[in-house]
């Protein structure tokens, strides 16, 4: 009995021992198959087999980038370039495709390598795939790329990016510079989400909404009482009868500023408000609804790893001429410049003003009014290091919204002032608000040849439908051709928007990159004419090394100013 009992054990054994070898033996396949199927579906020219990584979502930060430059060293991937193929099932599109997938999608090199030099375009093909591997039947996913290399200099530029509305897209980089540069392809919303954002969301208002009190009702600015009423920005045709008005058709058109009535039923003058972010965030997540789908951290700003990463571009010895090394046939395939070690030098405005002394001569006797959001607030902050001047007179109220600051030693002054309507958690007098519309047409004549106009309305509009910010929009250009009428000689600077962080869940929808891209080309077509120069600053920040911030490090908004200076100064 013993001996039959061991008999089955052994036997037992024996099976799970075949059965194992045999479970070892698939999985040995499985792996080497997945192994070269990745290999043969990464770029064709890395012949490194590579482990599977996940990299930074975000653009560059120069932390990001140099452990990504030690990484290409340690695992022996070389420099490629060329062309290639990327993608599979690339002849089997259909109209049904699900949505775009930074982890399916792929990007190729164009450009023969013989002509990857310094002072060259390079020209790389982006194929679009779903998780399902297919190909995207059609464009308007929303891409962005940068290049750059941070060794032996920090040297960074944005890609100029087509959509071909096919599935494909080309992005074009202008070779600054000489070295091992990496390619960083970024799919920020698919299309299903930017037709979301563009068709419904960017529609749907109001989404951003304020608490306020009542003037002559118990209050102070700093206490923690309740507030007396909600606010927001309203279609004149969808106000009613119970709603407080505080309209101002010149600055708003059509939309008008409303909120609640008091506890008594009476309208009064708005005393304090402050953003209620609670409200807001509501009402903008339920305007999302089930389209969140579409910002899952699969889809959104996430970067494509199926394509060379790095590639080489040689040195002609030659000085970089932008003029001499692109035609005029390809000038709409340039980004608007490059950073080379935290220097900016731009292919649309090449005059910098860099020089303290001459700075000062160029703003003597000047005003400068800066008007527009705590990004234009930076260029404030940051004038008086450009100046080289000490000891202003300064003078603030609410320093968020209001603060100037002379120097007596040039005759120069500089006011900011911040928009009615702030996207923000401080509570501020009512009072201070002034319509930019209203500054302006307040400029006297026999000050016009001593005035500059800076205008940067954007930071703080992109949860506004688009009509109410077209509107606002269309009015201060309006207020702006007053001006240029009335003051033909003062220049006016138009600063546009850029990238910025997105912490939250509800800011991937709520205030998304897409959004503030379409507000700088809404900008840029509004505010257009003789004396009226728009900045794009877009490329700029979105290509400097580093994490983007709605602030940005003053390097970047040194260099914002020294353009702005160069036009100024040089007119």
């Amino acid at each position: 009995m013993a001996t039959e009992s061991a008999k089955r054990l052994k036997s037992r054994r024996g099976g799970k021992l075949r059965y194992l070898l045999l479970f070892q033996i698939i999985l040995g396949l499985l792996v080497s198959v997945t192994g070269l199927w990745y290999l043969v579906t990464t770029d064709a020219h890395i012949l490194v087999l590579k482990p599977i990584m996940k990299m930074p979502s975000r653009f560059y930060s120069t932390k990001h980038a140099n452990h990504s430059t030690n990484n290409l060293t340690d695992t022996g991937r070389k420099p490629v370039s060329g062309p290639g193929t990327c993608g599979v099932n690339t002849t089997n599109k259909t109209a049904d495709s699900g949505i775009t997938s930074a982890a399916f999608s792929c990007y190729r090199l164009v450009t023969p390598q013989e002509q990857i030099t310094k002072g060259s375009l390079l020209h790389f093909i982006i194929e679009a795939h779903d998780e399902s591997q297919q190909p995207m039947p059609s464009g308007g996913d929303f891409l962005l790329a940068t290049m750059s290399t941070t060794n032996p200099y920090q040297a960074s530029t944005a890609g100029r990016m087509v959509d071909h509305n096919n599935g494909t897209y080309s992005v074009y980089f202008y070779a600054a510079w000489s070295g091992n540069v990496e390619i960083n392809v970024t799919l920020v919303n698919p299309s299903k989400a930017v037709r979301f954002l563009r068709d419904t969301m960017w529609n749907i208002g109001p989404k951003v909404f304020w608490s306020a009190t009542f003037q002559n009702m118990t209050t102070a600015l700093f206490s923690n009482r309740t507030f007396d009423t909600n606010c927001w920005v309203e279609h004149w045709k969808d106000v009613t009868s119970f709603d407080c008005k505080y309209p101002a058709p010149n600055a708003l058109g059509d939309y008008v500023f409303v909120c609640h009535q008091a506890v008594d039923g009476l309208c009064r003058p708005l005393d304090i408000i402050e953003m209620d972010a609670k409200m807001s965030n509501k009402f903008t997540d339920e305007a999302a609804g089930e389209n969140t789908i579409y910002f899952e951290r699969k889809y959104f700003n996430q970067r494509l790893l199926k394509g060379p990463q790095v590639i080489a571009v040689s040195d002609n010895n030659t000085t970089t001429n932008i003029a001499n090394s692109v035609d005029h046939t390809q000038a709409s395939k340039l980004s608007h410049g490059y950073w080379m070690n935290k220097k900016w030098t731009s292919f649309v405005y090449t005059n910098h003003w860099t020089d303290a002394s001459d700075i000062q001569n160029c703003l003597r006797n000047k005003h400068m009014l800066l008007l527009g959001d705590s990004t234009t607030r930076q260029w404030a902050e940051n004038l008086s290091e450009l100046l080289d001047l000490v000891n202003g007179i300064y003078r603030e109220e609410a320093r968020e919204l209001f603060f100037e600051n002379e120097f007596p030693q040039i005759n120069f002054t500089y006011t900011f002032r911040f928009h009615p309507h702030a996207i923000t958690a401080k509570r501020a007098p009512y009072r201070l608000y002034r319509y930019f519309v209203d500054i302006l047409d307040s400029i006297p004549s026999y000050e016009c040849a001593n005035t500059i106009v800076v205008l940067s309305p954007w930071a703080h509009f992109a949860q506004w439908t688009r009509d109410s910010y077209t509107q606002r929009l269309v009015k201060l250009k309006e207020a702006v051709d007053r001006l240029k009428k009335r003051c033909p000689a003062t220049p006016i600077i138009v600063k546009g928007s850029h990238i910025r962080e997105h912490i939250t869940e509800t800011s991937k929808w709520g205030w998304s990159d897409y959004v503030l891209q379409q507000i700088n080309i809404l900008m840029k077509e509004i505010f257009t004419g003789k004396g009226i120069w728009f900045l794009d600053v877009w490329d700029m920040n979105l290509s400097y090394l580093s994490t983007k911030f709605i602030h940005m490090p003053n390097a970047v908004v040194q260099e914002e100013l020294k353009l702005a200076l160069a036009y100024v100064c040089k007119r």
